[in-house]
């Protein structure tokens, strides 16, 4: 109200030229931001009168004069051009920004789940976040995540989803089914790996399925960007000499029930098919969500000529390289004394 009798007080001073002075005052008051205490919802109905609109935006602290509104949407004529709905308004705003967002139509609807997929989220911990969210059972989800019909339906080709739900913030206004959760994420991915990527693929010699794989382990091993392409190159040089690949990140997978331990007789357990320092050659599936990066990284290797890798003693967010295994043991030993532990933690996510 106070701003509505300062536009009064300045068509009193001005007499004749209160015209002019109203116009420049409105001009001036229109655009001039409002501080929000908090996020407002406003709630246009059809054929709703201009005033109640004025009234409910100046109860709620949207504008500081429902009266100088309701002037200023006269001389503009704008308010037939409002589209009716409900609003949302955060942070600052002026009066001249309620109006265009009304006129637009950016209607606010409330979201009924928001689902993070971190880097090197697996399935079971995903299905895990599903299930308390009653987007479906636990035991349904992780049926569907398996069930040959349904991937094949998303062009998926492998035996499970399993790195091909990409790491994204996934919103949706309505609670989805499984399957239209799971379509998105899928949808999700094949957006977002580079351009002509299985082109690129075969030129190395690789299937989409074996790249997603491949980028699954450079993803759980490091969380560094600048250290997946030489990761990859170890990678790549232990697959074209045969050797065992040694991640324990596809190790951990394999294991029930992992308490953040591996134990001897998890690595000499032959009937785990993740076990890559027995098995040579990829894992059966990816072991987690992949990143760009990580799927980037597969075709981008560095030519360094390193073939090992351990966390390195004075900051263990990082690697070691080497490139034999003299230099290798020589980093294990001063991992073990720095009081380095050779632990994988999973992938968490905070919402």
């Amino acid at each position: 109200m106070k701003a509505f009798f300062k536009f009064l007080l300045v068509v009193a001073l001005f007499g004749f030229g209160a015209v002019v002075a109203g116009f420049q005052y409105l001009n001036s008051w229109q655009s001039e931001p409002v501080k929000l205490g908090g996020d407002v919802i406003v709630e246009l109905k059809p054929g709703m009168p201009l005033r109640l609109l004025s009234q409910q935006l100046e109860d709620k602290n949207a504008i500081t004069s429902s009266d100088l509104f309701v002037v200023w949407m006269k001389l503009n004529r704008d308010y037939p051009k409002l589209q009716a709905g409900t609003y949302q308004f955060k942070g600052e705003i002026s009066p001249e920004a309620i109006v265009d967002k009304m006129k637009r139509g950016e209607i606010y609807v409330p979201l009924v789940l928001q689902v993070i997929i971190p880097e090197g989220f697996t399935l079971q911990m995903l299905n895990n976040r599903l299930a308390t969210k009653g987007v479906g059972k636990i035991k349904d989800l992780q049926r569907l995540v398996r069930d040959k019909t349904f991937i094949r339906s998303l062009g998926v080709k492998s035996t499970s989803l399993e790195g091909y739900t990409y790491p994204a913030t996934y919103s949706f206004e309505k609670l989805p089914s499984a399957e239209e959760f799971y379509r998105k994420t899928v949808k999700t991915f094949f957006e977002k790996i580079p351009p002509d990527y299985e082109t690129q693929l075969t030129k190395v010699g690789l299937t989409l399925n074996q790249a997603v794989t491949f980028a699954s382990l450079i993803e759980l091993e490091t969380m560094r960007d600048e250290e997946k392409p030489i990761i990859a190159e170890v990678i790549w040089s232990r697959l074209k000499k045969g050797d065992v690949l040694g991640i324990d990140a596809a190790v951990i997978y394999g294991i029930d029930n992992y308490d953040g331990d591996i134990r001897w007789k998890d690595l000499k357990n032959k009937n785990n098919p993740y076990n890559t320092r027995i098995h040579r050659g990829l894992p059966p599936t990816a072991i987690g969500a992949v990143s760009r990066s990580s799927l980037e990284a597969v075709l981008n290797p560095t030519n360094l000529g390193y073939y090992y890798y351990v966390l390195d003693s004075a900051d263990q967010t990082r690697h070691a390289f080497s490139k034999s295994l003299g230099e290798h043991n020589a980093l294990v030993k001063k991992l073990l004394r720095a009081g380095g532990v050779n632990r994988i933690k999973r992938p968490q996510a905070s919402e």
